[in-house]
């Protein structure tokens, strides 16, 4: 696997960079990243506060009231007067412990947990876009770079000319316009180079604005373009994660509905003092206390509860419709791409055999200008389509790099 140096690095050994490399620090740079965690965060709030459920309730209260009429005895009894106040006082505290909450709690937190991961996933599916911008600024100054060194080829080719040229006007055998031919193309060649070097410069600072690392020094490696590199995995795209989480979220909501239509029953003691207290018959402030099992049975869950579960059902079929889609559009997509492989593989076969003869026609055309049968603007043209021919090459190279990656992006990465 070769590499290529990028601008500005120093002698030596130096850091490689690949693009895997980049994407995951593509990823980590990439501000949404942190919303992973506060989902996080805010789930284990949400379960939190549901376990709290069980813990004991302590609730206190208090009542002073005036009756207008209260109870009186319809008869006498010698000896004992009942003669209960119109002011009436109570001071109650009650504490009560959930024994069985019909599976409430339980499903509760699947629904937050679940929840949390539909929103993670979402997050995850935004953040493999990164991938496809990364792909695409490294790829390109891996193409720049290749241009550079097929224009640095050239400048030495025309520069051997005007060396030749030169020698020939020294000797009478050639003419002034023919070396200031050779010099406005090596004013092109270098005109071009800065070009090239303007664009890289620009790649480089958004793929350190992208990775959030700088990139002075260290050789980007060129991507492995073999048939191997293709092993097929199958699509293990985030999406189809994001539609597992979200059959699982509605799995755990079709749950909570059971947790609804269940009783709930709950451990309850009561102590207090009030006038009268648990005996009425006593006209005093008296302390008692009260102890037992309390049952809650709301049964207007069962209302609702039909239509609910069939639109959860609707959700649940909408998703697998959405997935089957999704697999299907990609499958195509990357039938497409797979295409595209084969053509850029095609094109690079021949672009070997193109550049040999490109480069035998100029070594021809050289030594027929040396003699004299061809002029400096027909070597000029043979020169160029001779580069022309090798910019070809490194630009179907790339375009199979491109091609192998949009593949790749397309189908997954396999949990690289």
């Amino acid at each position: 696997m070769s590499v290529l140096l990028l601008l500005g690095a120093a002698g030596g050994a130096s850091a490689q960079v690949t693009i895997e490399q980049c994407m995951a620090d593509a990823r980590q740079n990439y501000p949404m990243i942190r919303q992973l965690d506060l989902i996080d965060e805010a789930a284990s709030y949400d379960i939190a506060n549901v376990s709290k459920s069980w813990l004991p309730h302590l609730t206190v209260s208090g009542k002073a009231t005036y009756q207008s009429d209260v109870v009186e005895m319809p008869f006498d009894i010698p000896g004992f007067t009942f003669n209960l106040p119109h002011d009436q006082y109570s001071l109650v505290g009650e504490i009560s412990q959930t024994i069985w909450d019909g599976g409430t709690s339980k499903s509760q937190k699947e629904v937050y947990s679940s929840g949390a991961a539909v929103q993670k996933d979402q997050v995850e599916v935004s953040l493999y876009s990164i991938n496809e911008n990364v792909t695409k600024v490294f790829l390109g100054i891996l193409l720049i770079d290749s241009q550079l060194d097929q224009t640095e080829i050239l400048r030495k080719s025309l520069e051997r000319n005007a060396e030749q040229v030169q020698a020939r006007i020294d000797n009478g055998t050639a003419y002034r316009a023919d070396l200031d031919i050779v010099k406005v193309n090596i004013l092109n060649c270098e005109q071009q180079k800065e070009g090239l070097l303007s664009d890289r410069d620009a790649y480089v600072r958004m793929l350190e604005k992208l990775t959030g690392q700088s990139l002075e020094g260290k050789e980007l490696v060129i991507p492995d373009d073999s048939p191997e590199s293709l092993a097929d995995a199958g699509i293990t795209r985030p999406e189809l994660d994001l539609y597992n989480a979200q059959i699982e979220q509605n799995g755990a909501q079709l749950r909570q509905l059971d947790s609804k239509i269940s009783p709930k029953f709950s451990l309850s003691i009561q102590g207090g003092v009030g006038r009268p207290g648990l005996n009425i018959l006593k006209n005093s402030f008296q302390p008692y206390y009260t102890a037992g099992i309390k049952m809650t049975w709301d049964i207007g869950a069962l209302y609702t509860r039909q239509g609910e579960k069939r639109k959860l059902d609707a959700q649940k079929r909408t998703i697998e419709s959405d997935r089957e889609t999704f697999l299907f559009n990609t499958g195509l997509n990357a039938l497409q791409l797979k295409s595209s492989i084969d053509k850029a593989r095609a094109l690079l076969e021949k672009d070997s055999e193109i550049m040999a003869l490109q480069e035998s026609i100029r070594s021809a055309g050289e030594e027929q200008y040396r003699n004299g049968t061809i002029s400096m603007t027909d070597l000029m043209q043979r020169i160029d389509d001779e580069y022309n021919a090798r910019v070809d090459e490194s630009i179907h190279r790339i375009q199979l790099l491109m091609a192998i990656y949009d593949y790749r992006n397309c189908v997954g990465y396999g949990g690289e």
